[in-house]
This record gives C-alpha cells, sequence and structure tokens, in this order.
C-alpha cells in the first residue's frame, strides 16, 4: 500500500474508545431479555418457523419472491396501505411476500432531536405500538430498515423492529449517512454495536441484518465488482465481529441486468450458506426511467424483471425482487402506483419458464468468477491496508468510526485492484457501473453544449461550495463537474449537510454561491431553514437547488413541486445546471 493511502487512513484513525466487542456483548444480554414478536406472516400459518426458512424453500422450489417498498405520509395511511395490499393479493391471487416500511427520516433521530431537523415525506414512529401495529395490519411480513439499526437512534428502533417481529432489520449501509443535529458518532456507534448485539442474540431465530448496498459506498463506486468486495467488508464486520447474521439487498443504481444479475451471483456464491440465503432483492433500476410518457417505463421494468427471474430460476439463490414504480423518476409512488408495477412483474413470472430453454447463462458465469476473484482480492486489500495504517480491525466500533470518515471514492481507488499499491488513483473497471458512466457523459454533453453558446470558462475567479442534503451523490458529482469545467473553483462539502453547516463552508470560503442537491422530500424545510439562518446572519447568499424538489405539504398524502414556493424564499429552483452557469457567469 502507497505512503500517502497510509497517512490517509491513519489520519482518520479514531481517538481511543469503548471495546467494541464487549459493547457488542452487552447488547446481547440484553436481547436475552427481549422476546422477538411474530410477523404478520408467521402469525397465520404453521408451515415455517422463520421468513428465512419460507425464502429458502421458495428458492428450492424456483419461486420467485416479491417485497414493495411501501412509505406513505401519515401512520394510519400506512397500515391501511398495507391492508389494501393483502386485499389486493387475496383479489388477484398475486402473493406478495414482504411489505418494507419506509418511515421518515426523523425516525432516525432521538425524539429530542426531531422538531429541529427538516421534515422528510413519509410517517413517523415514536412506540413499540407504532412498529406493532404495522407487522399486525395483515398476513404479510413487514420489514424495518430504513433508519434504524444503524442510525442515531439504533438502540431503541432496534429492539422495537425486534419485539415486532421484523424478519430483517437494517439499513447496514447507512452508518454512513449523517443526519441533523446529531454529530455524537461515539455514542451512534457504540449504541450500533449493542444493536448488533441483540440482533446476534436473535441469530438462532433467523433475524438478519439487512444492508441495501446503493445507498452507501458502492453508491459511489465505478467498478460493479467492488460492489462484491465492499460487501465482504459488512459481512466480515456483521458475522465475525458481530455474531450477526447478515443480507444484501441492491441495484437501484444498476441498471444493466448483466451486471445487476452477475453481482447477485457473485454475492450468493462468496456468503451464502445452505441455511440462508445473503440475497434479499434486488431493487429495480431507477436511472433509466422517463420522466414523461411515463408509462413506456412499463417497457424498460418488465424485461429487467424477467431476466432476474430466469437467473434466479436457474440458480436458485433466494434473489427476491422490488418492483419500482414507473412513476419514481417523478415522485413518490402511490399504493396503486406500487400494486400495478407488482401485477406486472407477476404477470411476467407466468411466462418465465418457457424462456429458460433458450437462455444463455454462460457469459453471466463468466462475470460472476471475475467478480468474485476481483471482490476478494478488494476486501483482502482492505483488511492488509487498514492492519498496515494501525487500525484494529477486530474491533467493530473502531471500524464504524473509521468508515463513516473515510471518503468512498478514496476507498474504492485505494483498494481496487488495479490501483492498490500503486501512486494511481486511476481505476480501471472489470465492469463498470452504468451511473458512474452516465454521469461523467452527462457532465461532457452539459459542458459541450455549454461552450457551443460561447462559454468558455465563463466562472473563473468564483468560487462555488456546493454539497447533498441527503445521501444522495450522483447529482453532486455532475453539478460540481460542470462548474469546475466552467472555471469556477468547487468545494464539494458531501452529503448529509445541515443548512448551518452549508452556511458555515460558504463563509469559510469567503464565498455567497451555494449549490444544494435534495432527493428526500426534505427541499422545501431545507430552504426555509437556510434562508431563516442567512437572516439571523445579516448575509445575502446565492443559493440554487436541483435534484427531486417536492413535499408533503400539510394536509396532502402525496408530495407536491414546490420549485415555485422555492423561487419565493429567493431560492433559484431551475433544477438546470445549465441555466445556473449562465446566470451565474451574468453575475
Amino acid at each position: 500500500m502507497n505512503e500517502a493511502a497510509l497517512e490517509y487512513i491513519k489520519s482518520l484513525k479514531p481517538a481511543p474508545h469503548a471495546d467494541g466487542k464487549a459493547l457488542v456483548r452487552e447488547g446481547m444480554a440484553l436481547g436475552k431479555t427481549l422476546t422477538y414478536g411474530r410477523s404478520g406472516y408467521l402469525r397465520t400459518q404453521s408451515k415455517y418457523k422463520s421468513h428465512m426458512e419460507m425464502k429458502m424453500d421458495m428458492a428450492r422450489q424456483g419461486k420467485i419472491y416479491w417485497n414493495i417498498l411501501l412509505g406513505l405520509a401519515t401512520l394510519d395511511e400506512q397500515v391501511e396501505a398495507i391492508r389494501e395490499i393483502y386485499r389486493f393479493t387475496e383479489r388477484t391471487g398475486l402473493t406478495v411476500n414482504c411489505v418494507q416500511a419506509i418511515p421518515s427520516g426523523l425516525v432516525a433521530l432521538p425524539p429530542e432531536y426531531r422538531e429541529n431537523a427538516p421534515q422528510t415525506t413519509s410517517f413517523e414512529m415514536y412506540s413499540q405500538e407504532d412498529y406493532d401495529v404495522q407487522e399486525g395490519a395483515a398476513p404479510i411480513d413487514v420489514t424495518f430498515n430504513d433508519y434504524h439499526l444503524f442510525s442515531p437512534n439504533a438502540l431503541e428502533n432496534t429492539i422495537r423492529a425486534i419485539q415486532a417481529g421484523s424478519p430483517r432489520i437494517g439499513d447496514m449501509t447507512q452508518f454512513f449517512w449523517g443526519y441533523a443535529g446529531f454529530d455524537d458518532d461515539v455514542k451512534r456507534f457504540s449504541d450500533v454495536c449493542r444493536a448488533m448485539g441483540i440482533m446476534a442474540s436473535k441469530r438462532d431465530e433467523m433475524v438478519a441484518a439487512e444492508t441495501y448496498l446503493d445507498d452507501g459506498y458502492p453508491g459511489y463506486f465505478l467498478d460493479c465488482a467492488s460492489y462484491v468486495g465492499y460487501a465482504l467488508l459488512e459481512h466480515y464486520i456483521c458475522t465475525a465481529l458481530c455474531g450477526a447474521r447478515y443480507t444484501i439487498s441492491f441495484g437501484g443504481l444498476l441498471s444493466e441486468n448483466d451486471t445487476r444479475c452477475a453481482v447477485a451471483m457473485a454475492l450468493n456464491e462468496l456468503m451464502s450458506t445452505e441455511e440462508q440465503t445473503v440475497l434479499t432483492y434486488l431493487n429495480s433500476s431507477t436511472n433509466l426511467q422517463w420522466d414523461h410518457d411515463i408509462h413506456g417505463n412499463y417497457g424498460i421494468s418488465v424485461p429487467e424483471m424477467l431476466f432476474e427471474m430466469l437467473v434466479e430460476k436457474k440458480y436458485h439463490m433466494g434473489l427476491g425482487i422490488n418492483p419500482v414504480s414507473i412513476t419514481e423518476k417523478l415522485r413518490v409512488p402511490t399504493l396503486e402506483e406500487l400494486c400495478n408495477i407488482f401485477a406486472a412483474g407477476k404477470r411476467a413470472e407466468e411466462k418465465a419458464d418457457e424462456w429458460m430453454p433458450y437462455f444463455n447463462f454462460a457469459p453471466l458465469e463468466q462475470m460472476r468468477d471475475v467478480m468474485v476473484r476481483e471482490g476478494k482480492k478488494m476486501f483482502e486489500n482492505t483488511l492488509e491496508g487498514l492492519k498496515a495504517a494501525g487500525i484494529d480491525i477486530e474491533d467493530p466500533l473502531e471500524m464504524f468510526l473509521l468508515l463513516k470518515k473515510m471518503n468512498p471514492i478514496r476507498f474504492e481507488q485505494m483498494f481496487h485492484s488495479s490501483t492498490y499499491g500503486t501512486e494511481s488513483r486511476e481505476i480501471r473497471p472489470f465492469y463498470p457501473t452504468v451511473l458512474g458512466r452516465q454521469t461523467v457523459e452527462m457532465k461532457e454533453e452539459v459542458t459541450s453544449a455549454l461552450r457551443e453558446q460561447g462559454f468558455e470558462q465563463p466562472l473563473t475567479g468564483k468560487r462555488v461550495v456546493v454539497a447533498s442534503g441527503d445521501a444522495h451523490t450522483y447529482g453532486l458529482v455532475l453539478v460540481e463537474g460542470v462548474l469546475t469545467d466552467m472555471g469556477a473553483t468547487v468545494t464539494n462539502g458531501g452529503v448529509d449537510m445541515d443548512p448551518i453547516d452549508m452556511l458555515d463552508l460558504a463563509d469559510e470560503e469567503d464565498t455567497p454561491f451555494i449549490g444544494i442537491s435534495c432527493h428526500n422530500g426534505q427541499a422545501l424545510d431545507y430552504a426555509r431553514q437556510l434562508t431563516q439562518l442567512a437572516k439571523e446572519r445579516g448575509k445575502e447568499y446565492w443559493v440554487f437547488m436541483g435534484g427531486k424538489l417536492n413535499a408533503i405539504l400539510p394536509g396532502d398524502a402525496e408530495p407536491t413541486e414546490i420549485a415555485g414556493m422555492l423561487t419565493e424564499l429567493g431560492i433559484h429552483a431551475e433544477n438546470n445546471i445549465a441555466q445556473t452557469v449562465a446566470q451565474l457567469a451574468a453575475l
């Protein structure tokens, strides 16, 4: 490993802290006092002892496991929607195996921190009853993943999810996320270690710590093989250091059928056992959807799901499917839209067996083998490099604190087999990620169009600070690249930047120009906080926002586009980076 990488890792080494394994043991002791609940499905049948047993049986039979993400505006609407999904399955005979609850991001925070945090879409939860009422709404299992096991409120949320009977609790990769107003990482990850101990105490009951790879480090990666290497690292921390079970979902940022399925095949080969599959579901990809003539999105979604079904029927991995509504590019989907895309996928499943004799799996197996080989190399490089830098790789708290501070782009650059031990940071992907390639292509398209309009580095001399108000990054990478190509000096504050930190960064860089990316429905609340803080400072800033500029307004159940409301607050909300460049150039 080169000296620069070693020095970088050494600079991130956590200060002395409690013994992470001792904290895990504390959690295990606490977990043994908790009763694991009975999920909605298990309460109504006697064939299976656990959700995992049902899933493994489906895999052996070549049946497809179906998962639906659901996050409505209020808890009452959420519960009624779970019931309506079950009524839909009874009416159509199309079985939904699991509903994954997507609550408000405020759930990640202890209650005393929520009032001052930016409001987001989806329902909030405060009590054990809020969990139980969802799990018991219908004979369908409900899982609690986002904002739970690795959040600042990890301990309380994990206890409630366990007692409600959630078969999986997540989301591990979200350890990387930050949350407004909460910056005590030692407290947060100490509780995470205890929560992982609780998960370990329920290992025999087949409860699993879930990850969604695209929400964390892999969302920044250039190589699909890096997904596998990183997942091996999470698996090591979860199973070897904490003693818990580990399961994986992914796919929203991977839109090419072959790489999506080859990654799944590699993960399965490396981490699944006869007792449990490591795979939960592939999320339908979202980066190829149209934001116009949206029914055309069925043309992308249905064959993608069919491809995945064929791979699952061939290899019996327990790879489920999470269908994404054709409106995903525009807004949070309605219940009807979720049922529609699920029904489309289920009807495609009826024809899957007819395709099997005509499908050649050999190219996928070749890709799988490369990803297995290179993923193992990246994992081994990671442990070797961290150990060489003085990191205690056997302490889960040390590992969490380190990885929270590490730049994920730098992570891949340091440990990828094409760069490990060299001075180079230029990764040579074995199988490039689509979104990474698309972001570069989009940047080149925008900058080329601007140059054709006569703009040759018009922002020279201007300093701009950019950051994301949530955990999404590719829009941020696009904006930073375009502004830099146009001559600006850009400071990237990264993801999960609070409004006050955004203004502090602008002040530190001595610039009024601020760019913010938002996707999780918090744009309006974020803008209000930002403008109020600016007013209190007596300063004027030139702020532009982009991404998904929507919010759930009082009295509404679905998000509303709020670009006009942002404009009234003095925010530039055209959501068009080329137009933003032209505006900045005129100042």
